[in-house]
């Protein structure tokens, strides 16, 4: 994977910065979803926060 810069800011020329910030947000949406992380264990951000979750809502049910 190339920087961010590199995939998204220095291909185009954006008309504004609405028109950049919707594509971010697509950029960011994709790049949580399907982008492997070898330090996360191959998961994507999005499965490892849903984890995360989970464990701590179950932590703090426990507790009650």
């Amino acid at each position: 994977m190339r920087t961010l810069k590199e995939e998204m800011i220095w291909l185009r020329e954006w008309r504004d910065a609405h028109e950049l910030s919707d594509a971010l947000d697509t950029w960011f949406d994709e790049f949580n979803e399907t982008w492997l992380h070898s330090a996360l264990g191959y998961r994507t951000l999005n499965r490892v926060e849903e984890s995360y979750n989970l464990t701590t809502r179950t932590l703090l049910e426990n507790a009650r």
